[in-house]
């Protein structure tokens, strides 16, 4: 087990000029007991932890003091592949993890390494089970006070006992003289113990089951021994038929058949039998080419050449066969024939099969798809003023409650953003995040697609019937962004949905209840849709409990240097492009524009520039054709533009263009 596989990835972090109150606040909104402290270059430089806040109160240091000067700073760091076991000796609390490169790559907390060890417990407790229960021998267990705690599928089959008539019962009540409570008082393992059970003779080995010097119960297995018997004259007939019966196993489904190196048969298998209706005797020490229609064994036997899924006619049927040549002692000894399909038709029945499987699959893939995950929260949100922050405290409120939440705005004023940020701040937090564009679904089709339809609803329907929107959303939230295009019919139906807190599937008959929060958003004045008779009026109260108007990016231009900076930022890291910086010429620009299509058009003007332009600095320049100015501002500009373009040229004393 290697750290990669086990550690926290993207850990929360603080930078060296970061304040012990802003330790403080990170430890207590993410309940973090500690956090690596890192340098611009992404590099460790220190850890701090809640013990460094708890010293600072004792020593009444300012919580204004910068954590580098209290931080441990010679810090101890794992690697990504360290192992498990070794990270786990090193005696502290949090172990930051590093990369090649000694980058922050994750840490390491005593939460992580429980989870590692409780994983690693699990499994070997599953492979211990799954030894149990396929164990050929019967196990039995009891506890200290003689209850059978374990009593495997075998020791069902052994003693006449069903499993679950055997489990929490006495041991004596059910296989009276195991010897097992003798074991629990004496504490001595007791090996190769005849015992009859319903008549029949059986070997037992019992021993007991400590905790350090206690004894907590005892363990017997217990053997056929007409099975010993069988297994030692199955061991002197393999002995006796060396490689060659060592690769025949008589349990296989497939039917095998051997042939010496003269292409005698000198073995098949049950199922050889089974599938040809042929009894063994009638087989063997016969020459396979003459008890076998167009057998080509007895070529492989010569020739030692293998053939792999071959086609062989059979009594009018076609069967798939492999031929593999045998060698003993690295001589060609003979060879075996297996029958994979001992018909054609199973093929295609396993590929009918595979497809319905491939279906289904590709069904719940897109169901996957179909489910999101909020991304954002009201940390990725910018802005600052005064109209951003009523804004922003208004959708804090509303993310307390479960009440349904209407968001009106322009396009691109970031309605689907706040309904992200909204719901990962809510008690549905984690539960399913589901959108829907009610635009951009043909009316015919959206009822389908909010509700769901069950087999045989109308022609075409997915076998198993699919489910719709508001199902996959259930416990969580669902969007539906542009309610003022839905169809008048469809509205009535969301509105039952509303009032009555269920739906039914399209050719369904089962109500289904659904806990829901519902959240819309539209760019269309639905009062005076209201009044024109296209928007239904109970349903915009229904929706509109909270109503969160989302402003232009034309009335709050002050925010336009914080949006840029962070669309840039994350535009850089979309497109793996160095960043560019807007020269305070092409923000006096920025803010002097109407922007109609709000921050979608100004991160669309940004990526375009970023691709587009060579050079670390946008300057008004770089504007398409100006034409999208004010034509007062498109002559500024103009003669700015001019204005560089004379001091780029202008001579310098020695003649020559300055640089």
């Amino acid at each position: 087990m290697l750290v990669r596989n086990y550690m926290s990835t993207y850990p929360k972090t603080l930078g060296p000029d970061n304040t012990l109150k802003d330790a403080a606040r990170l430890f207590f909104k993410y309940r973090l007991s500690g956090a690596p402290v890192i340098t611009p270059a992404q590099e460790i430089c220190g850890l701090i932890t809640h013990r460094h806040l708890i010293g600072a109160i004792t020593e009444d240091l300012p919580f204004s003091l910068p954590v580098s000067q209290v931080m441990t700073k010679n810090v101890i760091t794992v690697t990504l592949d360290t192992p498990l076991e070794e990270a786990r000796q090193i005696p502290v609390s949090h172990l930051p993890v590093v990369s090649d490169d000694r980058k922050l790559a994750g840490m390491l907390t005593p939460q992580d390494f429980l989870t590692a060890f409780y994983a690693q417990l699990h499994r070997a407790n599953d492979e211990i089970q799954a030894l149990v229960r396929s164990a050929h021998n019967g196990i039995v267990v009891i506890n200290a006070f003689g209850i059978i705690t374990t009593f495997n599928a075998a020791a069902a089959v052994l003693t006449g006992v069903p499993e679950s008539a055997a489990i929490g019962a006495y041991i004596a009540d059910v296989i009276p003289h195991t010897g097992l409570t003798r074991v629990l008082s004496t504490g001595k393992s007791e090996t190769s113990q005849p015992i009859t059970i319903n008549g029949q003779a059986l070997v037992s080995n019992r021993s007991p089951i400590c905790e350090g010097s206690k004894i907590v119960g005892a363990l017997a297995i217990i053997q056929d021994t007409s099975e010993l018997v069988q297994a030692a004259r199955q061991l002197n007939d393999t002995l006796q038929h060396a490689e060659v019966l060592e690769n025949i196993f008589e349990s296989l489904r497939q039917g095998i058949v051997v042939v010496d190196q003269n292409g005698v048969i000198i073995k098949v298998n049950r199922s050889y039998e089974e599938i040809f209706g042929i009894a063994r005797e009638d087989l063997l020490n016969r020459p396979a080419q003459e008890t076998i229609e167009n057998t080509r064994l007895h070529v492989t036997a010569q020739t030692g050449v293998i053939e792999l899924g071959n086609i062989q006619n059979y009594q009018g049927r076609q069967i798939i066969v492999n031929r593999v040549p045998l060698f003993n002692n690295g001589e060609l000894s003979g060879a075996f024939g297996e029958i994979l399909f001992k018909d054609i038709s199973e093929i295609s029945r396993l590929l009918d099969r595979l497809h319905r499987l491939e279906r289904q699959v590709d069904s719940y893939k897109q169901q996957l798809k179909e489910v999101r995950v909020a991304e954002h929260t009201f940390d990725d949100i910018a802005g600052r003023s005064r109209v951003m922050v009523q804004v922003k405290n208004l959708a804090a409120k509303a993310a307390l409650t479960d009440s349904n939440v209407l968001i009106t705005g322009e396009s691109g004023t970031g309605k689907e953003l706040f309904a992200h940020a909204i719901h990962n701040a809510s008690r549905r937090q984690g539960m399913p995040f589901v959108a829907i564009n009610c635009a951009a679904i043909p009316a015919e089709l959206l009822e389908t697609e909010l509700f769901g339809y069950d087999e045989g609803a109308f022609s075409g329907a997915k076998r198993g019937g699919k489910k719709g929107k508001f199902e996959l959303a259930d416990n969580g939230t669902i969007f539906l962004d542009e309610i003022g295009d839905m169809p008048l019919a469809m509205q009535a139906k969301l509105l039952r949905v509303l009032e009555e807190r269920s739906f039914d599937r399209v050719g369904g008959t089962k109500t289904q209840p659904v806990d829901i929060r519902i959240m819309a958003a539209t760019n269309k004045p639905l009062p005076q849709m209201i009044q024109e008779q296209t928007f239904r009026k109970d349903l915009y109260y229904r929706l509109n409990v909270i109503s969160l108007a989302l402003p232009p990016l034309r009335e709050h231009r002050e925010d336009l240097g914080e949006l840029a900076e962070g669309l840039m930022a994350a535009l850089c890291k979309k497109t793996g492009l160095p960043p560019k910086r807007l020269t305070p010429e092409t923000m006096a620009l920025f803010r002097e524009y109407h922007w109609p299509g709000n921050v979608r058009e100004l991160a669309n003007l940004l990526e375009q520039l970023l691709v587009t332009i060579r050079g670390p600095l946008i300057t008004p320049r770089h504007l398409p054709h100006l034409n999208w100015l004010s034509p007062r501002r498109r002559l500024a500009g103009m003669e700015l533009i001019r204005k560089q373009a004379v001091c780029q040229v202008k001579p310098s004393r020695s003649g020559l263009p300055k640089p």
